[in-house]
């Protein structure tokens, strides 16, 4: 295998990784959707300070990563808010 077939598998093997552990991470704070939005903004800082020639095309990349987790942490906030009591009547 190339090395660059390799390091193109190891990208994607760590993409997946870190998305599963933040989806994890999300779904067990008591404020999922903010727990994901805090460490989006944390990374997009973090590339401002390490990477800021690259800062467009990696905040993208960041974008795109925690696109599912904040799906996740919306859906867990959703089926866990109280449902709206219905109007009895006799």
């Amino acid at each position: 295998m190339p090395e660059s077939d390799e390091i193109a598998v190891r990208l994607t093997v760590l993409e997946i990784v870190v998305r599963q552990l933040i989806t994890h991470m999300a779904v067990r704070t008591d404020d999922p959707a903010r727990w994901v939005e805090t460490r989006k903004t944390l990374a997009r800082r973090a590339i401002h300070a390490e990477a800021p020639w690259q800062a467009e095309r990696l905040i993208g990349a960041v974008d795109a990563l925690f696109d599912q987790a904040e799906a996740v942490a919306c859906d867990y906030r959703a089926e866990d808010e109280p449902a709206t009591p219905g109007v009895l009547t006799r």
